[in-house]
């Protein structure tokens, strides 16, 4: 991918013999967000078709990308794709939320000294396989090790124990579950043993690529 901003852009591409739609959902302005008060909204990307205020898709053709382009600004949010983020659909096909929906979540260009932050969410449940990917060397790490990594994905709903990057089905805080199950018709874990569900890093620069992927791409 390559550094050429002194910020970090985001790209989403399609690996899949298919077209799909892609769900972007924005963070909400929030002054008392000392991280990200002001972050880009689905207004400044001309591409997205509006779903609501903080929401807007694209149809991405098989084998695109799509680069998002924050200029500097804070960009927080979650990508979902083939349908909007929920939970079960009943009678729905895999991809159509059969077991839920995965998203990938991130926050990039937040205000110093907060720092950069990606992961690929599957506690409302797997409906694709995701794969996020960014520059190596520059500083991304995971866990109470802080071990270096460039690359994560999600396997299937209860396969994402041990998985760098991933939060487990119903696991909203990582390592349990904290509350009443957001999906209560989904079973919950196993959890991760250790807090590994975050990618952070310090730095700026580089992109955050988020792949829509098959399990033979993993």
């Amino acid at each position: 991918m390559g550094i050429t901003t002194n910020y970090t852009k985001l790209t989403v591409t399609n690996q899949t013999d298919a077209a799909v739609e892609v769900f972007v959902t924005f963070a909400a302005k929030n002054s008392t967000n000392q991280c990200c008060p002001i972050p880009v909204s689905v207004d400044d990307f001309s591409f997205l078709e509006k779903v609501n205020s903080l929401r807007g898709k694209f149809i991405l053709e098989k084998k695109k990308s799509q680069e998002f382009d924050p200029k500097g600004q804070c960009f927080s949010g979650n990508i979902g794709f083939y349908i909007e983020p929920q939970c079960p659909v009943p009678n729905a096909s895999f991809h159509m939320g059969k077991t839920g929906t995965n998203i990938a979540e991130f926050t990039l260009n937040p205000q110093e000294p907060c720092f950069e932050a990606f992961d690929i969410s599957c506690v409302n449940g797997v409906n694709c396989y995701m794969m996020m990917k960014v520059d190596k060397d520059l500083g991304w790490n995971y866990g109470p090790a802080k071990t270096p990594i460039d690359t994560i994905y999600n396997r299937g709903l209860q396969e994402n124990k041990g998985n760098p990057g991933v939060y487990p089905v119903n696991c909203t805080d990582c390592i349990q579950l904290i509350g009443n199950p957001p999906c209560p018709s989904l079973p919950t874990g196993p959890a991760q043993t250790e807090r590994i569900c975050n990618v952070q890093r310090s730095e700026r620069g580089g992109s955050v690529e988020v792949l829509l992927v098959t399990p033979q791409d993993m």
